[in-house]
């Protein structure tokens, strides 16, 4: 099983306008482009010498190629998209790993 996570940081502020952003838009954008089988999002329960939340928005794939895949044609639009509507009010960084069990 491949996971794809990305990590946000947000202002406190747009928790409700960001949440419903990506329950709008981009969720149903990845689901639709990538090859996922399913997504959860988790909330950081430990923020330390920050003063936003973190978010952990994981998606479940079978395969890296396809990730990969949607990497490299889809994802960039979702992101030009997220960082258009939310500017200067949130950080992000990309993982991927493999299942080991």
């Amino acid at each position: 099983m491949i996971l794809y996570n990305i990590t946000f940081n947000i202002e406190p502020e747009i928790k409700d306008e960001w949440f419903d952003w990506m329950q709008k838009y981009y969720f149903p954008f990845v689901m639709e482009k990538g090859p996922f089988l399913e997504y959860k999002i988790f909330r950081l329960l430990t923020e330390t010498e920050n003063d936003g939340l973190t978010y952990s928005v994981q998606f479940f794939s079978n395969s890296l190629e396809k990730v990969n895949f949607y990497l490299e044609n889809y994802a960039s639009k979702i992101v030009e998209a997220h960082n258009l509507a939310f500017k200067y009010r949130h950080v992000s960084f990309m993982s991927i790993l493999e299942s080991v069990d």
